[in-house]
């Protein structure tokens, strides 16, 4: 079934003590469910309902996740925002969608929800293969937002079209991130009245990115910007219009137009 290379056994099979299955066909479950012990996997849990699914993921707390995009009773990608949007310990695992076809509009909703890669059925074992090489050892940075929630989208699927707007081709890759962070950090001082919780965890992750920042960065409005952030995010007290206009400082130093706000990554 496989021809696989002992390395790639061995980085992956840490990854698979634990793995869900949300697939509404058993042939296709049970087919996958064979693949991945043949790899290794020591627990493999399956389920047909994404509600029954969710609840799962507290106890069982998986590794990877493969779901399926529709079924029955499965919405895959409305499964996939809830985890990445809940607080169990499982909402930053690698998540492997699988659908019937790959066109656009099946890869754009894939995704969106937050899932790392696409599989399309019937699939075959170096499709599996492929799908857990890039998740355990070419994973995505994890992008904190407020409108998205996930792995960036810039590289879904090994190239698929992501972001629309991206850093100049010659800013550095540090410089990149900042400039992402700040365009995050933005977004969610727009939407930090409507949903505070996840406008917070995105200002959390954004701070880690900017603070440590301030030691090699000497220009002292980036560092004042991202000081009065810091205070009004330790503040009990802390609003969106808070941040407006530290934020908007930042934005006009990494010169992020006003005219086109981006749903942040």
């Amino acid at each position: 079934m496989f021809s696989l290379d002992p390395k790639l056994e061995a980085k992956l099979k840490p990854h698979l003590k634990r793995v869900l299955v949300l697939e509404g066909n058993p042939a296709y479950a049970r087919i996958l469910m064979d693949m991945l012990r043949v790899l290794g996997a020591e627990k493999v849990q399956v389920e047909t309902d994404d509600r029954r699914a969710t609840l799962i993921c507290q106890d069982f707390d998986p590794q990877i996740i493969f779901c399926d995009l529709k079924g029955p009773n499965i919405e895959g990608a409305s499964f996939v925002t809830g985890l990445r949007r809940s607080d169990m310990k499982c909402r930053k695992v690698p998540v492997i969608m699988m659908a019937p076809n790959d066109l656009p509009e099946i890869l754009k909703q894939a995704r969106d929800c937050g899932s790392d890669e696409i599989m399309k059925k019937p699939f075959a074992s170096g499709d599996l293969l492929q799908r857990l090489d890039h998740v355990v050892t070419k994973s995505r940075p994890w992008i904190e937002a407020v409108m998205y929630v996930g792995p960036d989208r810039r590289r879904f699927n090994s190239g698929f079209g992501g972001a629309t707007t991206r850093p100049p081709e010659n800013m550095s890759d540090g410089m990149k991130r900042l400039e992402q962070s700040v365009r995050i950090l933005r977004a969610a001082a727009d939407q930090f009245d409507n949903d505070r919780k996840q406008a917070r965890r995105a200002i959390t992750a954004q701070l880690e990115v900017l603070v440590p920042a301030c030691k090699a960065i000497t220009d002292p409005k980036f560092k004042a910007a991202v000081t009065e952030v810091f205070t009004a995010y330790k503040s009990n007290e802390m609003t969106g219009e808070m941040l407006k206009a530290p934020v908007a400082a930042l934005a006009k130093l990494f010169r992020i137009d006003d005219a086109k706000k981006e749903n942040a990554a």
